[in-house]
C-alpha cells in the first residue's frame, strides 16, 4: 500500500470515528434533555399536588421551591414562585388572626416604642410562644407592619429577591415593584407616606410594565395597582387631600412634581389621564372646581 492510500485510509477511518462521536454525542443530548424533561415535569407535577392540599404551609412552599428552582426552566420557575405568592396570599388572613392576640400585641407595641418606632428586631420578645408567633411569620417570607397602633403581618417581598435571577424578566419585574411596595407603604392611617413626586414615579413605572409586559400574567396584578395610584394621584387621601381643605387649591408640592413631567399619552393610560387632568386643573387655576371634581370622579371610575 503506497503512502497515498495509507492517507486515505487513515482519513477514512478518522471520519467514521468522528461520525460514530458525533452520534453517541447526539444520543446522549436527546437522553439527557428526555431526562431532564421527565425529571422537571415531575418537579412540577408534585409542586401542583403539594399547592392542591388544603393544609399546605408556607414553610413547605418555600422548601420545595428552593430544592427545585435550580432543576427546572424560568418560565417553570416563574410558575412555582408566583406559587410562593399564591400561598402567600392565602395563608395571610390565618396569619393575621394569630396575630390579634392580645399579648402579642402588647408585646409588639412595647418593643416598638423601645427601639425608637422600629420592627427590625423582635428577640425582645419575653414569651417564648409569642415570639415564634412572629419568628414563624418572618421565616415564612411575612414583615410586621403597624397602622392606627395595630400591629399585622404583610407579605415581604423583599423575601423574593432570591428567585429574581432564576425566573423570567416579566415575574422579576413585578416582585421589584412589589418589594417597593412592600419596603414603603404609599398610605398609613389614612395618609400618604411617600412625596408626590415618588406617587407619580411609581405609577409611570407600574404603567411601564403594563406596556412592556403585555403579555404577562402579573398585568392584571399591576393593573390593580395601578388604578390605587390614579386615585392617590387624583384625590390624595383624607389626611394627606390633592386640595387643601381651606382653600381649595393644588398643593404648591404636588403641583410641582406633577407639572415636572412631560405627560406623553403613548405612553399609557395613566399618562393620558395626566396629561389631561393637569389641561383641567390649569383652566380652573390649579383649584378644585366643580369641573376638577367632576372630571377626576369619572377619570376614577373609567380608569383601567
Amino acid at each position: 500500500m503506497n503512502g497515498g492510500e495509507e492517507l486515505k485510509r487513515k482519513l477514512r477511518m478518522f471520519g467514521i470515528g468522528l461520525g460514530v462521536i458525533l452520534i453517541l454525542f447526539s444520543l446522549l443530548t436527546f437522553t439527557t434533555e428526555r431526562i431532564n424533561q421527565a425529571r422537571e415535569k415531575k418537579v412540577m407535577l408534585g409542586f401542583e399536588t403539594l399547592l392542591d392540599r388544603e393544609d399546605v404551609a408556607i414553610g413547605e412552599v418555600i422548601q420545595y421551591v428552593n430544592q427545585n428552582i435550580d432543576t427546572v426552566s424560568k418560565e417553570n420557575a416563574a410558575k412555582l414562585v408566583r406559587g410562593i405568592e399564591r400561598v402567600h396570599k392565602a395563608s395571610l388572613p390565618q396569619w393575621e388572626k394569630k396575630f390579634e392576640n392580645e399579648a402579642l400585641q402588647r408585646e409588639l407595641a412595647r418593643i416598638y416604642l423601645e427601639n425608637d418606632w422600629s420592627l427590625d428586631d423582635f428577640s425582645d420578645i419575653r414569651d417564648q410562644k409569642l415570639r415564634t408567633i412572629v419568628e414563624e411569620a418572618i421565616a415564612g417570607g411575612y414583615k410586621v407592619e403597624t397602622a392606627e397602633g395595630f400591629f399585622f403581618p404583610v407579605i415581604d417581598y423583599d423575601f423574593y429577591y432570591q428567585y429574581h435571577q432564576a425566573v423570567t424578566p416579566d415575574l422579576a419585574a413585578y416582585l421589584e415593584i412589589m418589594a417597593v411596595e412592600s419596603d414603603r407603604t404609599p398610605v398609613k392611617d389614612a395618609a400618604l407616606m411617600i412625596s408626590w413626586e415618588e406617587i407619580l414615579k411609581r405609577a409611570l413605572r407600574q404603567e411601564e410594565f403594563i406596556k412592556e409586559y403585555a403579555a404577562s400574567e402579573q398585568v392584571e396584578a399591576v393593573q390593580g395597582l395601578l388604578k390605587r395610584y390614579v386615585t392617590f394621584a387624583l384625590f390624595g387621601c383624607n389626611n394627606t387631600p390633592l386640595f387643601s381643605y381651606d382653600t381649595m387649591k393644588m398643593k404648591p408640592e404636588a403641583k410641582a412634581a406633577y407639572l415636572k413631567h412631560s405627560w406623553d399619552e403613548k405612553q399609557g393610560s395613566f399618562s393620558a389621564l395626566m396629561k389631561e387632568y393637569l389641561k383641567v386643573l390649569a383652566e380652573n387655576d390649579y383649584r378644585l372646581s366643580e369641573e376638577v371634581g367632576e372630571f377626576r370622579k369619572k377619570a376614577a371610575e373609567s380608569f383601567n
